[in-house]
């Protein structure tokens, strides 16, 4: 089985806390994720080209929606 938590990043070590007293007993393995640095580097890449494509004369009239 598998479960997924989302912890806000203030309660992450009462959580570690848990995991690791769990660990032996119950948990067999655990992987951390830190989907900010995955969301960071993909901007990162994506922004200078969505910029060339999007930021022109011909799109402008949808600027407005934004």
């Amino acid at each position: 089985m598998i479960i997924q938590l989302e912890i806000d990043d203030s309660k992450k070590d009462i959580i570690f806390n848990i995991i690791h007293s769990l660990k032996e007993d119950i948990i067999k393995k655990y992987q951390i994720l830190d989907d900010k640095k995955e969301n960071k580097d993909f901007i990162s890449i994506s922004n200078p080209s969505l910029s060339k494509i999007w930021d022109n004369k011909e799109d402008s009239i949808y600027d407005k929606f934004l």
